[in-house]
């Protein structure tokens, strides 16, 4: 049998149930003789071990976590152990929990950071100063830092909180025995001693005004003020029909900032584009309709069935292969059996140019594939001169330019942008243009402006 016996800091916070099995016979083995209980078993002259030695051949605390554990197990082989940790949320006890099974008990006692405990209500995280890294903290909640063992360690959880926290949020580090001291968060890594008995505190910031940071729930929180009573009057009024164009508007935006370069800017419009998913999802919730958390299901529900080749028994070595497992399993999903039903699913919201390629790509899919694209722009070209009188025009048109987005589905671009381009170009070439007569271009000849024209393309 392993008892597993959580013994505090301090001597005097043994609590009688653990001295009882600490004296009860068998084996005692102390996770670090840094702490009351050596001192309180050399008083009562039982005999005990310590682990420490692992420390000095273990390369980080998840390998030494696994040594004390594999160390543990051995010992329990021989004969019923008593193992001692400070807190029982100490690294090394799930692995023998999980180990040992039916063979383990275990004697709560004193959580380290007590003191602290006081000081709180509300929602509140726990968490190991080494695990900084990996925090998962939100300013809403208390955050109760354990084993704040030295300055450097203090820095890096301090960095880390304020990337949550505002600067100066409110906080308390309590050290062994002694009562918490209160001190802004910036100060954190600023005390005379740190040991793996130090603890902090940083309270929860609820007002969001304060914060230099937010969460995606700040975000949901934000939009629920906006649209509630007594919130923006513009933000109460919008309908999912009347947010429309401001969606299109946004997601357009992010693709300027793409083609810019800037990553504040793209960042920026990225914002904009989530504070449209948030509103539509707040205007749904306050209807009865859906909230923001079914979206959330739904495109995670999304990515897992259609990566079959992650999530399932599929296999994908390359992005084509990708591509075509996500249609199949889309194909599927949705219930359709035929590649008419796969392009007439193709959203008639898009943009034409857009929505021309996804249908050739997916009449591609099925066998039917424009050759090369050398081929389909001499194709291209003879329906261009092929216009006559009395053709309709429109539909004439329209074929051509499902040829020219069959070019640009073999080439692997995008005709939305690439025609966004040229009119870029189009645009500052007539500026050029303009810069370089006199006139008003209205007020010339169309031969002299075709001669400017040339001029500027030339150069």
């Amino acid at each position: 049998m392993i008892t597993i016996i959580g013994t505090g800091w301090q001597a005097g916070q043994l609590t009688l149930e653990a001295a009882e099995a600490l004296r009860s016979g068998g084996r005692v083995l102390l996770h670090t003789e840094r702490c009351g209980c050596a001192a309180w078993l050399d008083g009562q002259g039982i005999a005990w071990e310590s682990l420490d030695a692992l420390y000095e051949t273990c390369e980080d605390f998840d390998e030494h976590a696994q040594a004390a554990a594999k160390a543990v197990l051995g010992a329990a082989e021989a004969g019923d152990v008593c193992y001692c940790v400070a807190d029982i949320r100490d690294r090394t006890v799930p692995p023998i929990v999980q180990a040992a099974g039916e063979n383990v008990r275990v004697i709560a006692g004193p959580p380290a950071e007590g003191p602290l405990l006081a000081i709180l209500t509300g929602e509140t995280r726990s968490v190991e100063a080494s695990d900084w890294e990996d925090f998962h903290v939100t300013a809403r909640e208390h955050c109760l830092i354990r084993e704040l063992e030295s300055r450097e360690l203090a820095c890096e959880v301090k960095l880390k909180l304020m990337e949550v926290y505002p600067e100066e949020a409110d906080a308390w580090l309590l050290n062994g025995g002694e009562a918490p001291v209160k001190l802004p968060l910036y100060e954190l890594d600023r005390a005379d001693h740190y040991d793996h008995m130090t603890c902090a505190l940083v309270r929860a910031e609820r007002e969001i005004t304060v914060l230099e940071r937010y969460d995606f729930e700040h975000l949901n929180e934000i939009m629920r003020r906006l649209c509630g009573p007594g919130g923006c009057p513009w933000d109460r009024a919008q309908t999912h029909e009347s947010l429309r164009t401001c969606m299109l508007e946004e997601a357009y935006e992010v693709i300027d900032a793409i083609d810019e370069g800037d990553t504040d800017h793209l960042y920026d419009e990225l914002g904009d584009v989530l504070m449209q998913v948030a509103i539509h999802s707040e205007l749904a919730r306050r209807h009865g309709e859906f909230d923001i958390t079914d979206v959330t299901t739904a495109i995670c529900d999304k990515m897992i069935s259609r990566h079959t080749h992650i999530f399932g028994g599929d296999q994908a070595v390359d992005a084509e292969q990708v591509l075509d497992l996500w249609t199949r399993n889309k194909m599927a999903e949705r219930g359709q059996h035929s590649r008419r039903e796969a392009m007439e699913d193709v959203t008639r919201a898009l943009p034409a140019t857009l929505r021309a390629v996804k249908v050739l790509k997916r009449s591609a899919e099925a066998g039917l594939k424009d050759g090369d694209a050398a081929a389909l722009a001499r194709r291209c070209a003879e329906k261009l001169s092929g216009l006559s009188g009395d053709a309709d025009a429109e539909a004439w048109l329209g074929e051509v330019l499902m040829g020219v987005c069959g070019i640009a589905r073999l080439l692997k671009l995008d005709p939305e942008l690439a025609l966004n381009s040229a009119v870029k170009r189009f645009i500052a070439r007539f500026g050029e243009v303009e810069a370089e007569m006199t006139d008003k271009p209205g007020d010339l000849p169309l031969e002299t402006l075709r001669n400017y024209w040339d001029l500027v393309k030339l150069c």
